[in-house]
């Protein structure tokens, strides 16, 4: 059944404006009404077992990503050794000692850095321990913080952006005190 134009528009329309509205009115019946809408599609949900091996594929690709960003990041590898630091354990630490790998100096006189830690138990207050460059035997430029694992040990890439020979040795200390642990 379709309305009739002159009870949609009424009659006292300009001829022209009437014209352009009789022309929609009819382009629209053509058309007709629009469709039904469509039943939503079912979703069924995975079956237990493939959500388990999708899962297991997620963990392992996480696991195989982060390897190869600890392989790719490692951007000490390939460098030429400048020096190699010597630290022995003070009273306070006395079992403790680390190696202090001092590599190349970048293009921006930054120098690259790994200390490996031994023996040097993690702090009774939670806090990490810090390597400084001393000046005078005093605290003088810091180069990083560090924690060790429950075992004494680390293995940590530092940085320095300081002259050494402004400096005469290096100290690691808990952060917040600035009695030695380790020292050259």
């Amino acid at each position: 059944m379709t309305p009739d134009f002159d009870d949609l528009v009424g009659t006292d329309l300009e001829p022209a404006e009437r014209a352009r509205l009789q022309r929609v009115h009819d382009l629209l019946v053509a058309a007709g009404p629009p469709p039904e809408p469509a039943a939503p599609a079912v979703v069924h949900p995975m079956p237990r077992r493939r959500r388990g091996a999708l899962l297991g594929l997620a963990a392992a690709l996480a696991v195989a990503a982060f390897a190869i960003g600890a392989a790719v990041g490692n951007h000490t590898a390939g460098r030429s050794v400048d020096r190699v630091v010597a630290m022995n354990g003070t009273n306070d630490a006395s079992t403790a000692s680390a190696s202090l790998k001092v590599f190349a100096a970048d293009d921006a006189g930054n120098w690259p850095m790994e200390i490996r830690v031994a023996r040097l138990q993690p702090s009774a207050r939670g806090r990490p321990f810090e390597l400084w460059l001393t000046k005078d035997g005093q605290l003088a430029a810091l180069c990083g913080s560090f924690f060790t694992s429950a075992d004494g040990s680390a293995s940590v890439p530092l940085n320095a952006p300081y002259r050494f020979t402004d400096y005469d040795g290096w100290v690691v200390v808990e952060e917040g005190s600035e009695t030695p642990l380790l020292t050259t």
